[in-house]
């Protein structure tokens, strides 16, 4: 055979085939199709998905194949893969995959993704009432998508809107009744919370929603009963005996209070919170063995928490255990150098040793970063808090019930910037840029000079007249006693002082918002002030927010509002009126305005790490983790610390 017909031969066989093979490939195909669609119904999603791998396989563009695909990671909480397989489908197909929207917008809940999946849903309502088929139950689904986001008002209308629709399941009344507990309607709260368990009494939720707001209405014993009651639903609800545990040491029950902690670690021997606690009342019960345990095991869980390196020094030096009480000081010093009180500690446990001259070093130390203390600016003492709350950070996976869980507990924000009376060698205040390019002063000489100042494309002032130039210098020592006032923690003295500087021109931006931080950074002092070592084993989220509001706050909001309306683009402004808003527990008031100060100023970092706080307290992980990232990359280097801590996971 010559080697041109050998050559035809091979491609005819190879062309007859390649024919077979894609004829067996379709027809086998759907008939896969078919055999994955029974065994998902059948709850046998590693069998379906195996035959799906394969008609992916042979047919990439099968967009059924990724939909039942999806479905089967969803149940299998594969839920990153199954959003990427049901995205696939309806990009394929989407005109009519309205059940993977569906299932999308749940899948979205689950990451976090809550506005994703309020997107998601809204289109599956759209097209129903089209249909005039929509249902009461995906009102009540986008209900609790609203809830994660605190959208209180739309959460109640779409619970209204399934009431009309004769939906009547007890998750409605459950959603309907926690949005009224997020805005203080605690009696209309407890009817639907009633509603609910009248319609399921087996649901452990409904129990435990009833005895939060029973606490937060300082009613103790009543809620104690309903975690009762919940745990004899699932006697093996961590959250509920840590509920409970809270609410007897608000009854000073401490027994009652150890008992529910045990109960906790006898059911999650991993739980760090637990055992911190229970090693704090051991230590106030001057039971410093038992405590000792306890926070050995804590620091074995979180190596890094300084709080429990310092209570375990403490006991130790109780015990006579001089040694392992300086190791445990030392270990705090080399993890966190700026606690100074650890400095004074660790002196006084050197005298005890007889070691004079290692005491005497830290006396000289303690006095070293006081000082530095002092001169650090308010961005580096930013930068120390927040290292600070996380090295503070106690591991908690609570079980039972659907409540959020406080893995961002001792999480907390950048502060507001301060102003100060150094400058750099640029004109701006250090640590605190402010409009025009000018210092603080030379603003506040311009408000005053001349209210009705032009700015000029090229961002310089002209001035239409001169004048007042009595004011301008008033205004100067004002602001610098003001400053000076501040820095001594003369806080009304120095609101006083803005006071003036206001009262002479009412459109004074640069005065508000001085006397805005003013009365934010003596809200916080005080605060640190009544803090006491007896607190440090109620959780802090949950004493957050159910603590009422310091209603100076709402002053502090009024001023940066105002600096606002007269200077919509001042970055500066947006973020500390979201810090406020944080602080006055308005979640989405304040992921709205450091929305607007990056959108003014996109290399602003602390802007976007306090947004990826809120956002993950809010459980939208992915968002968040994606601005620690862009805060890390602007130099924000802490961010990396919580990439590491909260975002591994995350982004698996």
């Amino acid at each position: 055979m010559s080697l041109m017909k050998l050559f035809k031969l091979l491609l005819t066989v190879a062309f007859y085939f390649a024919f077979t093979i894609h004829a067996w490939a379709q027809l086998n195909v759907n008939v896969y199709l078919e055999e994955a669609r029974k065994d998902l119904s059948n709850k046998k999603y590693y069998d379906a998905m195996q035959k799906l791998d394969l008609c992916i396989a042979v047919k990439p563009g099968e967009y059924v194949a990724y939909f039942y695909r999806g479905l089967c990671k969803y149940y299998l909480n594969d839920n990153l893969g199954a959003e990427q397989d049901l995205t696939s489908a309806v990009s394929m197909f989407d005109p009519l995959l309205y059940d993977a929207y569906h299932y999308r917008s749940l899948i979205r809940y689950r990451l976090g993704d809550f506005e994703g999946a309020i997107n998601d849903i809204n289109r599956v309502i759209g097209w129903e009432q089209e249909q005039a088929q929509a249902s009461g139950e995906l009102y009540v689904q986008r209900a609790f998508f609203e809830l994660s986001l605190q959208n209180f008002t739309a959460v109640i209308s779409d619970c209204n809107t399934a009431l009309r629709l004769n939906y009547g399941q007890e998750n409605l009344y459950l959603c309907k009744g926690m949005a009224e507990n997020g805005i203080n309607k605690f009696d209309s709260a407890l009817i639907n919370y009633a509603i609910a368990r009248k319609l399921n009494p087996k649901d452990i939720d409904i129990y435990i929603r009833t005895g939060i707001t029973d606490d937060t209405l300082g009613k103790y014993k009543e809620a104690i009963a309903q975690y009762t009651l919940a745990l004899k639903i699932d006697s093996s609800s961590t959250l509920a005996y840590y509920y409970m545990a809270e609410a007897y040491l608000k009854l000073n029950d401490d027994k009652k209070a150890m008992e529910d902690f045990n109960k906790v670690i006898d059911i999650d021997p991993m739980n760090a919170l637990a055992y911190f606690n229970r090693g704090v009342l051991e230590a106030q019960k001057n039971d410093y063995t038992d405590a000792l345990a306890d926070f050995d095991k804590v620091v074995t869980l979180n190596p890094k928490n300084i709080q429990a390196l310092l209570n375990r020094a403490k006991i130790k030096t109780r015990l006579n255990d001089f040694k392992g009480a300086l190791s445990d000081y030392t270990t705090a010093i080399d993890l966190f150098p700026y606690l100074v009180e650890t400095y004074y500690d660790r002196a006084k446990l050197k005298e005890a040793m007889n070691d004079n001259a290692g005491a005497k070093e830290d006396y000289k130390l303690g006095k070293i970063m006081t000082e530095l203390s002092l001169t650090r600016n308010s961005f580096q003492a930013a930068n120390d808090s927040t290292t600070l709350m996380h090295m503070l950070a106690l591991n908690a996976n609570f079980n039972g019930g659907n409540q959020k869980l406080p893995d961002t507990a001792n999480i907390d924000l950048m502060p507001v910037y301060y102003l100060t009376l150094k400058n750099s060698g640029q004109g701006k205040a250090v640590c605190n840029p402010v409009l025009l390019k000018k210092s603080n002063k030379e603003y506040l000489r311009l408000c005053l000079t001349n209210s009705k100042a032009k700015l000029e494309e090229s961002g310089s002032v002209q001035l239409k007249t001169e004048g007042r130039k009595d004011s301008a210098k008033q205004a100067d020592a004002l602001l610098e006693k003001a400053l000076q006032e501040t820095s001594m923690q003369l806080f009304r003295a120095a609101a006083n002082d803005y006071s003036e500087i206001i009262k002479h021109d009412s459109t004074c931006a640069i005065a508000y918002f001085a006397l805005g931080i003013d009365i934010c950074k003596e809200i916080e002092i005080a605060g640190n002030l009544n803090n006491n070592e007896q607190e440090t084993y109620i959780n802090k989220t949950f004493r957050a927010v159910n603590t009422p509001v310091n209603e100076n706050y709402k002053k502090a909001l009024t001023d940066f509002s105002k600096v606002i309306q007269m200077e919509p683009d001042f970055a500066y402004a947006y973020y500390n009126r979201a810090y406020v808003k944080y602080k006055l527990q308005d979640f989405d008031g304040a992921i709205a305005d450091y929305n607007y100060a990056v959108q003014i100023n996109p290399q602003f970092a602390d802007a976007y790490y306090n947004r990826g706080l809120l956002l993950y307290i809010e459980n939208y992980k992915m968002n968040a983790c994606q601005d620690f990232g862009k805060a890390g990359e602007l130099g924000l280097t802490q961010a990396y610390l919580i990439i590491k801590v909260y975002c591994e996971e995350v982004t698996k």
